[in-house]
C-alpha cells in the first residue's frame, strides 16, 4: 500500500516508483492468503496441527501454524465488563486487520494497474467485504488481534469497507459500527482495557484509532463534533518536546499476551491528526474548530 501511494507522490520527494513487476508480486502474494473467506496473515492454511507440538515458547498458544481456534474474549469497555465466546473463523485464522488493508490495497492497484488478474482482484475484494460484514460482533465491533482490542479492529474494518464503496447509507455493517465508537462513555475519548480497571480514562492511541474509523464513516459529512473533540484531546496532550505520554499498553500478539509498541504513542496520534486535517477541516477554521 505504502509503495502504490509513493508512486502518486513526486519522485524528488519520495524517490522513484517501485516497478511494476514487483507490484504484482505482491499482489500475487495477497490473493494467495485468501481463500473462501478473509485473509490469513502469514501462510495459507495447509500445515498439519501437530506441528503446534514443535511451539518452543509457554504463552504463545496455536501460533505454529494457521488453523481453526475456539476462544474466549474478555474485555472492559466503558467501565463494563463483558465476555464472548465463539468459534474464530472457519477453515483457519482469518484476520479483519489483514483482510481489510488488503481491499485498501486491492482496490488502489486496481485503479493504477488495470490489466493484473483483474477479475480475482474483483472475485477477492467482494467476497472478503462479505467476510469483514460476517464477523462484526453483537455491539457493532470487530475484534483485533495486534491491538486492544475491538477499537483497533473496527478502524480496520470500516477502512476496508470504505475502500470497498461501502458508506453509512449503504452499508448496516458501518453504521453498527459508527454506533459502537458512539456509545462511549465519552463520545471520541475512548478507553478500552484487556482487563477490568476500577476507573476508566481516555487512551491517546484507541481515541487516534477511533477517529480514524469515524473518518472512514464519513462521520464529518453528518456531525464532525466528535472528531473535533477527539482532535483537541490528541492535540493539546502532546508534551512540550513533541512527544506523547505513556500511557497503558495496547499493543497485543495473536490472543497471547499484551506488547508494548513504544511507537503507537506517537504514531497513532500524529497519523489521526494528518487525516483529521485532510478529510474533516481546513486550515483556515483549524484553530476556531478546535477552540
Amino acid at each position: 500500500m505504502c509503495c502504490l501511494l509513493f508512486s502518486l507522490m513526486p519522485p524528488e520527494i519520495v524517490g522513484a516508483k517501485m516497478e511494476p513487476g514487483r507490484l504484482y508480486d505482491s499482489v500475487n502474494i495477497l490473493l494467495s492468503l485468501y481463500k473462501n473467506g478473509g485473509l490469513a496473515a502469514w501462510e495459507p492454511v495447509t500445515a498439519p496441527k501437530w506441528l503446534e507440538m514443535f511451539n518452543p515458547t509457554e504463552f504463545f498458544a496455536n501460533t505454529i501454524v494457521e488453523h481453526e481456534v475456539s476462544v474466549s474474549l474478555f474485555f472492559t469497555m466503558a467501565g463494563v465488563f463483558q465476555s464472548f465466546s465463539f468459534s474464530v473463523f472457519h477453515n483457519g485464522w482469518r484476520y479483519v486487520e489483514c483482510t481489510a488493508s488488503a481491499i485498501q490495497a486491492l482496490v488502489l492497484f486496481k485503479k493504477l494497474y488495470l490489466g493484473h488478474r483483474k477479475n480475482e482482484i474483483h472475485n477477492c475484494i467482494t467476497n472478503v467485504v462479505r467476510f469483514i460484514e460476517d464477523k462484526q460482533m453483537p455491539d457493532g465491533s470487530w475484534y483485533g488481534s495486534w491491538g486492544i482490542c475491538f477499537t483497533y479492529g473496527t478502524w480496520f474494518a470500516l477502512g476496508g469497507l470504505a475502500a470497498a464503496g461501502k458508506t453509512n447509507k449503504n452499508c448496516l455493517a458501518i453504521r453498527r459500527g459508527v454506533e459502537f465508537y458512539s456509545n462511549h462513555r465519552e463520545m471520541m475519548v475512548v478507553g478500552e482495557r484487556a482487563m477490568p480497571l476500577v476507573r476508566m480514562r481516555s487512551n491517546l492511541v484507541q481515541t487516534a484509532w477511533a477517529l480514524m474509523g469515524l473518518l472512514h464513516s464519513r462521520q464529518a459529512e453528518r456531525d464532525p463534533t466528535p472528531l473535533h473533540k477527539a482532535a483537541k484531546l490528541l492535540i493539546n496532550s502532546q508534551m512540550e518536546d513533541g512527544d506523547f505520554p505513556q500511557q497503558e499498553i495496547t499493543g497485543s500478539f495473536m490472543k497471547n499476551c499484551m506488547l508494548h509498541y513504544a511507537t503507537y504513542r506517537n504514531t497513532f496520534p500524529l497519523w489521526a491528526l494528518a487525516e483529521y486535517m485532510q478529510n474533516c477541516i481546513s486550515l483556515s477554521s483549524v484553530g476556531e474548530k478546535l477552540k
